[in-house]
């Protein structure tokens, strides 16, 4: 009996490592390394992740975003303001009033809970966001913890996603540590999750899963919805080089047009003259009782705030992304996803001229991974499945 149980025994031994190197080619076809350094590179994440959650950004916004959660479940002022302030004051890295003191929107938002709630619809209208943050809220979380968790698990996701899409941990260690993009983790505001989505919407392009990257797009709608701009001009593009067809993406930006208009007429948007003149001219305590719409002096005043851009990070991704496009070979996908990600960035620009970082993060993400992938030089060249044929 035992000597016939020697032979199944030995033929064991081949199979497990047979199957541990069969897992040993997935991991490096996946991911490009050894286990080692997916463990390694992960590790590093992990605690990337760990220090973003630990070490928020002191933003006011966190205060209104809380508000913003806290009112999908009730409706009285003063208990959202009470709900909102408790989870503002025991967060780690407070906000500053003392900073701001001398001016009246900051002293009167903290304290008068009836022009605070009339400040909620400039949040809430980032209605996926803050569903997602009541989800975890109604489990058990503090709000600002919840919210705060979103952002650094979209920072692990990020991670995970670009050195999938280089195959080059080390490069991708040094594209996370850039500041622009470690500071998505730390950021309570619904841009993470919505740069997330469309980097994985990108990827999803560029492996030739267009469905997967249309359906990602629309779903972006919920989290912001001016990212319809950004997804009817990738959607057009996707149409135009049979992506994917003229049906479906019709059909998809169609979607994406009703998310936005649902989310808004729901959540008590106050519309995008108000928004401007509340976000660059003068915070309007009342914008329920008393909005004041912007007009065109004011809206030339906002857009010669973009003479700072020379002074900004956008600069230095803006560089990235032409010196990377010059030698990239013409097959790239890369060739094409770059002017598309800078046509975004001049409409976004031209709708909402404010040049903070967290509202070109997944442009960012992309310049930095072509940069990456022409650095290795193993961008293939004149091949058919780099990139969807033109019609």
């Amino acid at each position: 009996m035992i000597n016939k149980l020697k032979p199944r025994m030995a033929n064991a031994q081949p199979n497990a490592t047979a199957n541990k190197a069969a897992g040993s080619l997935q991991i490096r076809k996946w991911f490009g390394c050894s286990n080692l350094g997916l463990f390694l590179y992960v590790s590093f994440c992990v605690i990337l992740t760990a220090i973003a959650y630990l070490r928020p950004l002191p933003t006011f916004d966190r205060y209104l975003y809380a508000g913003a959660v806290a009112s999908l479940r009730y409706s009285d002022p003063a208990i959202i303001h009470r709900i909102a302030r408790a989870e503002f004051d025991a967060q780690p890295s407070p906000f500053l009033f003392e900073s701001v003191a001398s001016e009246p929107y900051f002293a009167d938002v903290r304290d008068n809970p009836y022009h605070f709630v009339q400040q909620l619809g400039f949040y809430r209208v980032k209605l996926g966001y803050v569903a997602i943050g009541y989800l975890l809220w109604r489990m058990g979380l503090p709000i600002l913890v919840g919210l705060r968790l979103i952002s650094a698990c979209c920072l692990l996701i990020v991670g995970l996603a670009v050195l999938t899409w280089t195959h080059d941990a080390a490069l991708s260690v040094v594209l996370l540590l850039t500041p622009s993009v470690m500071s998505m983790g730390r950021m309570v505001t619904a841009d993470p999750p919505s740069t997330t989505i469309i980097f994985l919407a990108l990827f999803a392009i560029a492996k030739e899963k267009e469905l997967i990257a249309a359906i990602l797009l629309t779903a972006s709608v919920l989290l912001r919805f001016d990212n319809t701009v950004v997804i009817v001009i990738i959607l057009a593009w996707m149409v135009w080089r049979r992506c994917i067809g003229l049906s479906l993406g019709i059909l998809f930006g169609a979607l994406a047009v009703i998310a936005a208009v649902w989310a808004t007429r729901i959540t008590g948007y106050y519309g995008w003259r108000v928004l401007m003149q509340h976000s660059f001219i003068k915070p309007e305590i009342e914008p329920v009782t008393h909005p004041i719409l912007i007009n065109f002096a004011g809206y030339v005043h906002a857009m010669a705030g973009l003479r700072v851009i020379p002074y900004t990070f956008m600069t230095i991704w803006i560089l990235v992304a032409a010196a990377t496009w010059k030698r990239l070979p013409s097959g790239a996908i890369f060739r094409e996803l770059l002017p598309l990600a800078g046509i975004c960035i001049l409409v976004r620009l031209a709708i909402y001229p404010n040049v903070e970082d967290r509202y070109f993060l997944w442009e960012y993400l992309l310049a930095g991974v072509a940069l990456v992938q022409t650095a290795q030089s193993s961008i293939p060249e004149n091949k058919e499945d780099t990139i969807c044929q033109p019609l």
